[in-house]
């Protein structure tokens, strides 16, 4: 979409190159790798318009170059200034990074080692994070106990629930919406709290060979204790990795990566961090019926099996 904008961009920061590549597919952002004259590769980003965005851009770079400097593969600036692209009525932001190597990998792929690398690095990850960029963030509770209200109101229309039971054979439990609000403001006061991912799933891991080379998008960075960051990435495996059971999930992330080979050895309570695995969950089942025809969704291998998950926790029930 912004090819024919890539030389003036990078013109603009005195960026002289050999070659533009095509732009990277998978990410929320538009990306554009770069070989510089000095072959040098960088990372030219068009981010996606979104409201609130810039100041996300400003608190996910300093996240991630805290990160960085403090020697995880993150990416860094390569000029701090944010550039602003209007066309009309529209106005895109432009940053230009580093450019980390490697590739994202399908679930299928991500045998018992990748797991447990992936839950030693986000344990890395928060060890480095517990001493905290200068920057302030959002409450990840505030962002979800918002989300949770509006799943609520949702499931609480008839309108809503006649289709879902119509056309889905399904009713939903709505007992279960005040107690995620319950817990999440409970967690406002406990120890540990500390900048957070908040997406560190699939496509923002970057693999080269059996090593993590890249973590990526730092964007929903938020304030919270490490649970939050790590049920919300096992509610990801839980379902994408289709080819472990759930408790090997576990075991492989949590357990044998996250505590075992990594830095950070908190895990949080057990129920709790179940609670908040059942919680995601039910937002992405949630984000499902918004953005699908309920009549597509049995062709959806991960709506399917998110269902499956949240049936058998008894959140959902088949009719």
């Amino acid at each position: 979409m912004y090819e024919s904008a890539l030389p003036r961009v990078l013109k603009f920061y005195g960026i002289e190159y050999q070659r533009i590549f095509d732009f990277q597919k998978g990410y929320r952002n538009e990306i554009w790798p770069v070989l510089t004259s000095d072959n040098r590769m960088l990372n030219v980003t068009f981010y996606k318009r979104e409201a609130e965005i810039v100041n996300r851009i400003a608190r996910a770079d300093k996240v991630s170059a805290f990160v960085a400097d403090h020697g995880l593969p993150a990416r860094q600036r390569f000029d701090n200034r944010t550039l602003t692209l209007k066309s009309g009525n529209t106005t895109t932001y432009i940053g230009v990074y580093d450019y980390l190597p490697g590739h994202t990998i399908p679930w299928e792929s991500y045998n018992m080692e990748k797991i447990k690398t992936l839950g030693a690095m986000m344990s890395d990850m928060h060890f480095k994070l517990s001493a905290g960029p200068l920057v302030i963030l959002p409450s990840v509770y505030d962002e979800y106990i918002e989300i949770v209200g509006r799943m609520k109101q949702y499931f609480s229309q008839p309108t809503v629930a006649d289709a879902i039971a119509q056309k889905l054979n399904i009713k939903v439990s709505s007992d279960r919406f005040d107690d995620y609000i319950n817990l999440l403001e409970s967690y406002k006061t406990k120890p540990g709290q500390q900048p957070l991912h908040m997406d560190f799933v699939r496509g923002n891991i970057l693999f080269t060979g059996d090593v993590i080379s890249g973590i990526l998008d730092f964007e929903k960075t938020a304030l919270g204790h490490p649970v939050m960051d790590i049920s919300r990435t096992l509610a990801f495996l839980m379902v994408d990795c289709k080819y472990k059971t759930i408790d090997k999930v576990v075991k492989y992330f949590l357990h044998s990566g996250y505590q075992k080979r990594g830095k950070n050895k908190d895990i949080g309570d057990d129920a709790d961090r179940n609670k908040l695995v059942e919680m995601f969950l039910m937002y992405d089942f949630y984000k499902f019926l918004r953005h699908n025809p309920y009549e597509s969704l049995s062709l959806n291998q991960h709506y399917v099996r998110t269902a499956d998950i949240l049936a058998k926790r008894g959140v959902i029930f088949y009719k």
